[in-house]
């Protein structure tokens, strides 16, 4: 099982990166291709995030010591989550989307990384996505 406590915790130095991958592991069952059942904890409280702290996730997964499928789960982690609070209309809120669904968005590879840290940090311009109606 994920805790969000934990997630919180590394944001906070309590814990560190490879902690936190111990953490998640065993945390999501493949149903079948297209169904993925996550298994998480709530914390008590809410919690804010800040592009900061995703860019300190970029940095975990570019060292090596989380996997692009932490990443995944992270970032859909703090989508579901009730007690994670971000600004869902700011770069911020499209990268975590970004994370928690790269099939569909950008495929969480090194380069991807990355890129999602220069555009956290505003030193790139995150791009415009094309609608269609």
């Amino acid at each position: 099982m994920f805790h969000e406590a934990k997630l919180r915790d590394f944001f906070l130095d309590r814990l560190t990166a490879r902690e936190l991958a111990h953490n998640l592991e065993g945390s999501t069952v493949n149903l079948s291709p297209t169904i993925t059942k996550h298994h998480i904890v709530d914390m008590d409280e809410n919690f804010k995030i800040t592009s900061e702290m995703a860019v300190k996730l970029c940095d975990a997964v570019l060292r090596g010591e989380l996997t692009a499928m932490d990443l995944q789960n992270i970032g859909f982690a703090i989508i579901a989550s009730d007690r994670f609070d971000f600004n869902g209309g700011t770069v911020l809120g499209e990268v975590l989307h970004d994370w928690s669904a790269p099939e569909i968005n950008y495929p969480l590879t090194s380069e991807n990384v990355a890129r999602f840290k220069r555009w956290l940090q505003g030193t790139e311009a995150y791009p415009t996505k094309s609608t269609t109606t």
